[in-house]
């Protein structure tokens, strides 16, 4: 619930004109999304159509009615509807009529939008999370840690852990504890549902792992699957709570990766030369281990401030910000 300083405050007549509202875009995961763009449009005092994914129709509608019982007053402010991308009879005037258009989804959305939209676009495109491990750590409590940052949303939010750089000599350990960790948390939150690509994909990793002669464990395909590899350069997980463990030594290498990371999951000590290794590649956000996910009302996605762009949005110029840049981001499958 809100506190009764913030409801207060919320109870102040919004602006409702025609051409004062702004359209967000959502992919089908994690629903939280809604509420990290929902927040800012409350500080910005600026209303918002939200585009529910077909393959997610009800929490935003449900979460917006809850909402409007709590605060009648913005029952005519926010609001959720679900079309089919790319309608011709309602997005054309939406896309008019809207201050800003934010999008969260794939490449292919967002080249899609930025024809479309005529006014104010701003793309959260596809990025994803790392963990970094050094040699000063509790190995349980750092292994239960990150498995939280694997598992949350089955590795489908930008803030889902795909990879980890550990220390060298830990390395190996700290697979093995991850794996373990992983195979208990599933039994506390167990798996989603998954699909015949992604279980495919899980497979093929075990097996490219094993033709390879890295080391990995696991036992069902989707309850976690951790990959030793060598080979220091990072590649997406294919999902299914998979992660590839990268032995590193100093500072990464992360060139390919500028501007397409998100956060980092801190187990130990990070030496200042490598947080800003991590910065300079664009990560946003630092946490420790198990809180990654765990962002508030504060955080700027991307280092975006979403309320400041809702509350600019009447701006007459154009700017789209891509995954090229500061943006927040969703894996490409499901959005």
């Amino acid at each position: 619930m809100l506190g009764e300083a913030a409801a207060a405050e919320l109870r102040r007549p919004h602006r409702q004109q025609e051409d004062h509202f702004s359209l967000v875009v959502l992919p089908a995961n994690p629903p939280g999304l809604m509420l990290q763009s929902l927040l800012p449009a409350l500080a910005a005092r600026a209303p918002v159509l939200f585009k529910s994914s077909r393959a997610e129709p009800h929490f935003a509608p449900a979460f917006l009615a809850a909402l409007g019982h709590r605060l009648p007053v913005l029952g005519d402010a926010y609001a959720a509807a679900t079309w089919t991308g790319g309608d011709e009879t309602i997005e054309p005037p939406l896309h008019a009529a809207a201050r800003v258009v934010a999008v969260y989804g794939t490449h292919e959305t967002i080249e899609a939008l930025q024809t479309a939209v005529t006014r104010r676009l701003i793309a959260f495109g596809p990025k994803l999370s790392l963990g970094w491990v050094s040699g000063d750590i509790d190995l349980n409590h750092a292994a239960c840690g990150m498995a939280l940052d694997i598992a949350l949303f089955d590795q489908r939010g930008c803030l889902s852990v795909e990879a980890a750089l550990v220390e060298p000599p830990m390395a190996p350990a700290f697979a093995a504890a991850l794996a373990e960790a992983l195979a208990e948390l599933a039994r506390d939150l167990p798996p989603g549902r998954s699909d015949t690509a992604e279980r495919a994909g899980v497979r093929l990793a075990r097996e490219d792992a094993g033709i390879r002669g890295l080391p990995w464990y696991g036992n069902e395909l989707d309850a976690g699957t951790v990959i030793v590899d060598s080979d220091p350069r990072i590649r997406p997980s294919p999902g299914l709570r998979t992660v590839r463990i990268h032995p590193v030594e100093g500072v990464p290498t992360l060139d390919e990766w500028s501007g397409r990371l998100q956060g980092l999951a801190l187990a130990g000590h990070m030496p200042a030369t490598v947080r800003h290794t991590f910065e300079h590649a664009g990560v946003s956000r630092f946490a420790p281990a198990g809180q990654l996910q765990a962002t508030d009302a504060a955080w700027r996605n991307g280092g975006i401030d979403l309320a400041a762009e809702f509350a600019a949005g009447d701006r007459a110029h154009r700017s789209s910000c891509t995954n090229e840049g500061a943006t927040m981001s969703l894996p490409c499958r499901n959005a």
